[in-house]
């Protein structure tokens, strides 16, 4: 669940090893072997009832190897992050163009998302509207080859979901969260309504099944959810992560506690060893969030790569447990009161100091010197939503808080 990240770089499904060999070679899947990218934008795969309680219809841009005459390509779902309140299907393009050079029809879907007041129901509800989102746009993929002569030329037996942040979370529980048995408690009474675990977002009668999964800074409200022979995964986060938990912990969005417990990558990692469940790990230090993508493309995007390269050419995951050596530079964080606040808040600085204060689309909205000392800042003209503070002086400092009139 994060701020939003643009990334330029840059069970029933069976698997024959055979039946790959045909494309699994002269570096496919590995390199960057087709120049140039065709994307296909804003096509309709599902509908549902969006955070604002009005009609949305769910879309998705389709990014294929120009120039590739292969039928029956590997498919790779990439979602975006924004903590479920920002963020957009177009963020995750420079990650589809080099999915879709290697030779993968890439997928950038949409999810539902949305302002709203975090604590566990609300944060739960949206955890959900994102794995819902991400089946439906499964499903209609495999609903594509059986009803419209398969348009995008892709292999449902070889369709893999991952994300960033939030779209890790919404992929992950897209993965292991499979029965209606494991809707969180707090939900039981909606469950009915909200379609079980499959959702209602559009094509019902095809599988949501998927060959594995992949995570950058992504978690599970339950590691139970996992059980043995589940899908793969791979996952990439930091140690200090303080937006999405590393371990298992209570988490916060933008500051606010929500009395949710979820589990991240390390102990996600923990319980896919214990069942045996094949899984790759990549550990950064640190206690940014994504930072790795900006300090180490290379590394942490070509980890994910080969990951996808062996699973969908049907190899044996043996990648196991990577620690890096990147060093990120660790952020203060300023303690800011209220927080949720109706307008203005207060915060202690060393001296004087710039206060810059961003959307969570990452937009500069607020501008404003202080001297330092017991400092405040007015925030009653801006509206009700998620912000970021960034405040340069004597020290560098960052804090995430919630204007809200409620």
């Amino acid at each position: 669940m994060a701020l939003r990240y643009a990334l330029t770089f840059v069970s029933g499904i069976s698997i024959a090893l055979g039946a790959f060999a045909q494309d699994c070679g002269g570096g496919r899947y590995t390199t960057p072997l087709f120049p140039d990218v065709t994307v296909t934008t804003g096509v309709a795969f599902g509908s549902n009832t969006g955070v604002s309680g009005a009609p949305q219809t769910l879309l998705m841009d389709i990014y294929e190897p120009a120039g590739d005459v292969l039928e029956d390509r590997p498919v790779v779902l990439a979602a975006f992050g924004g903590s479920f309140v920002t963020g957009s299907r177009a963020d995750m393009a420079g990650l589809c163009t080099e999915l879709a050079r290697r030779g993968y029809v890439a997928i950038a879907p949409d999810y539902r998302i949305g302002f709203f007041l975090p604590n566990e129901l609300s944060t739960i509800q949206a955890v959900m509207r994102g794995s819902h989102d991400m089946k439906a746009c499964v499903r209609f993929l495999r609903r594509s080859v059986a009803e419209q002569g398969n348009p995008y030329r892709i292999d449902p037996d070889r369709i893999v979901v991952g994300g960033v942040s939030a779209g890790a979370i919404s992929a992950i529980h897209a993965t292991y969260l499979n029965e209606d048995e494991e809707i969180p408690a707090i939900l039981a009474s909606q469950s009915v309504a909200l379609g079980g675990a499959e959702g209602n977002s559009g094509n019902p009668g095809f599988s949501s099944e998927v060959l594995a999964c992949y995570s950058f800074s992504g978690a599970i409200g339950d590691t139970s959810w996992v059980v043995a022979n589940d899908r793969p995964l791979c996952s990439v986060h930091e140690v200090g992560d303080e937006v999405v938990p590393y371990n298992t912990q209570e988490v916060s969005v933008f500051g606010i506690a929500t009395g949710l417990i979820a589990s991240g990558s390390n102990d996600l990692h923990i319980r896919l060893q214990h069942l045996d469940v094949p899984n790759c790990f990549l550990s950064y230090p640190g206690n940014g969030h994504v930072g790795y993508i900006s300090s180490d493309p290379a590394g942490s995007l070509g980890f994910v790569f080969d990951f996808l390269a062996d699973k969908v050419c049907g190899g044996n995951t043996s990648c196991g447990t990577l620690y890096a050596s990147v060093a990120e530079r660790e952020l203060e964080r300023l303690v800011v009161t209220p927080n949720p606040t109706a307008g203005i808040v207060s915060f202690d600085l060393e001296g004087p100091s710039v206060v810059r204060v961003m959307d969570a689309s990452g937009r500069l909205v607020l501008e404003q010197r202080v001297q330092g000392g017991r400092s405040t800042l007015d925030l009653g003209t801006l509206p009700d939503g998620f912000y970021h503070l960034r405040i340069e002086g004597a020290q560098f400092r960052v804090a995430q808080l919630v204007k809200s009139a409620q």
